[in-house]
């Protein structure tokens, strides 16, 4: 059976920082039922349709499949997730590269390395309202630009971006404004001229009746947006527990695209903070399978081998750093990834999968 959402713990923001979790992040002891407890982290403040992937892995069994009792932490940045992976308070977590690649300089010592795609391309973006005057990243000077909160990826791209074309960073003031409704209300009172947020962000905007142009943000065309990271040596130590949660992430993302309204389903039941309120049912799962089509569309869920890492992408992603100014040295991109995974957690029944997600009420 699957595991209970009562029997799920979910930490969020900072406060995981301060808690020591008693995961070692090659796996902790077994649970009660023989299972292996591990954690994993999530770079978002709130269960959402966008990662509704990993409440179908939880939902459907995949990760109890693996023998897994996985623990799912909410954060507010990459920059989090990445301390929490190299301090060994958690096994995994769906990264963005910045952090990894970053933290690859000479003294930074972050050893951090993907042995799986999810966010194959970029999910982070640049917009403004559709009538804005804002044609060009440029026009930007002397604007405020919203975000999720400071520490965002989406952030780090956008003053790349601006760094690319010329524009001073410190002309453009970055304020965090949330999710949800406080994005909203940021928008359409104007307190904000830009939005630099996620796919899933500017979907839920779009669906609230917010009319969206995008920004171009020079050299981000041709990013990743990360994947599943651990520390090296732990990949070599316990590379069959990195299989299996690869394996289970896998399971969820082919279920999700297979069946987008299943998914969001799972995702309601398993976390119901997650439906948008005030809507009829029926408009908050529709409302929701739009948000989560927009995310599935940069996971790469069609690939096979599924997760398998792009180098070009994370060569043009640390081309994109170095030429912004992020980077002080060239990274080779080869450091930053271990494919020798990508054959074993390929190692199940797509079609099955796929069945199953059909079949699902």
């Amino acid at each position: 059976m699957p595991i209970t959402h009562a029997f799920r713990k979910v930490l969020q923001g900072g406060a995981v920082l301060a808690i020591t979790l008693p995961l070692a992040a090659c796996g902790g002891s077994g649970s009660g039922d023989g299972a292996q407890q591990v954690s994993m982290t999530l770079a978002t403040p709130t269960w959402n349709a966008g990662i509704a992937s990993i409440a179908v892995s939880e939902e459907m069994g995949y990760f109890e499949d693996e023998g897994l009792d996985v623990e799912v932490i909410l954060t507010d940045s990459a920059t989090t997730q990445a301390q929490q992976i190299a301090t060994g308070q958690v096994a995994t977590g769906a990264v963005s590269p910045e952090p990894v690649i970053l933290g690859r300089q000479p003294g930074k010592n972050l050893d951090l390395t993907y042995f799986m795609s999810y966010y194959k391309d970029n999910i982070y973006g640049l917009r403004v309202p559709a009538d804005s005057d804002i044609t060009s990243i440029e026009d930007l000077k002397g604007k405020t630009v919203g975000a999720i909160s400071l520490a965002s990826a989406s952030v780090t791209q956008a003053k790349a971006g601006l760094r690319e074309a010329g524009i001073p960073e410190d002309s453009v003031t970055f304020v965090a404004i949330g999710t949800g409704g406080q994005q909203a209300a940021a928008v359409e009172n104007g307190q904000v001229d830009a939005i630099a947020l996620l796919d899933t962000s500017f979907q839920v905007l779009e669906n609230q009746g917010i009319e969206l142009r995008e920004i171009e943000v020079p050299g981000a065309e041709n990013l990743t947006s990360g994947g599943l990271a651990a520390r090296a040596g732990d990949l070599e130590e316990d590379r069959e527990l990195y299989v299996k949660l690869g394996r289970a992430v896998a399971k969820g993302v082919v279920f999700s695209e297979a069946n987008p309204e299943a998914a969001i389903k799972l995702l309601f039941d398993a976390y119901p903070e997650a439906r948008p309120s005030g809507l009829e049912d029926d408009v908050a799962v529709a409302s929701s399978v739009s948000v989560l089509e927009a995310r599935l569309a940069n996971l790469g869920a069609d690939d096979d081998p599924y997760g398998a890492v792009d180098p070009q992408a994370l060569q043009a992603t640390v081309d994109f750093l170095l030429e912004a100014g992020e980077l002080t040295e060239p990274v080779d991109p080869a450091d930053l990834y271990d494919d020798t995974l990508i054959e074993d957690i390929n190692d199940f029944d797509r079609d099955a999968v796929r069945q199953e997600a059909a079949d699902h009420a």
